[in-house]
């Protein structure tokens, strides 16, 4: 039984490590296809950051919070007589930057009304304001990895 529960546990952990490498695949897919994408002149309404906060519980009962720096953009932009608001800045805007990075992004935005906004085509909605790829769309599938490989450790490693 004990086998069976360490079995388990050891495929969950892949799973979830290939579930979430499909995801940031899928982003680097997105990044790289956006390089491809028309542009149209947009206005800038906001290139601020803004704080995020996590609320959850501590083991033993506890409140816990982390917070995170993100940014906070938005950006108005019209295809074909359609009117559109835009908030992505690049295909890694969900993911953990340094601090200096962001201020870097904010500050190539600060003093501009209008913007290029690459739009997707075929979903005219889907906007970003740096096409491509970025080193940040990578950092994730680490994470995914060592799940995997904890996975794979966990369901090969005898713990009798």
């Amino acid at each position: 039984m004990e086998n069976s529960l360490v079995t388990i546990i050891g495929m969950c952990f892949v799973l979830v490590g290939v579930s979430t490498a499909a995801f940031f695949c899928y982003r680097i897919y997105q990044a790289a296809s956006s390089r491809r994408w028309p542009f149209v002149l947009g206005e800038l309404e906001s290139s601020d950051l803004r704080e995020a906060v996590y609320r959850g519980q501590q083991v033993g009962g506890g409140p816990d919070e982390a917070s995170s720096w993100v940014v906070n953009f938005r950006y108005r932009y019209s295809v074909a007589g359609t009117d559109y608001l835009g908030k992505r800045v690049t295909y890694s805007d969900g993911i953990n930057k340094p601090m200096r990075a962001l201020h870097k992004l904010q500050e190539r935005y600060r003093h501009k009304s209008q913007v290029q906004v690459y739009y997707n085509p075929g979903k005219p909605g889907r906007s970003v304001l740096v096409p491509g790829l970025s080193v940040f769309n990578f950092t994730p599938l680490i994470t995914s990895a060592l799940f995997i490989l904890a996975g794979v450790f966990i369901q090969t490693h005898d713990f009798s």
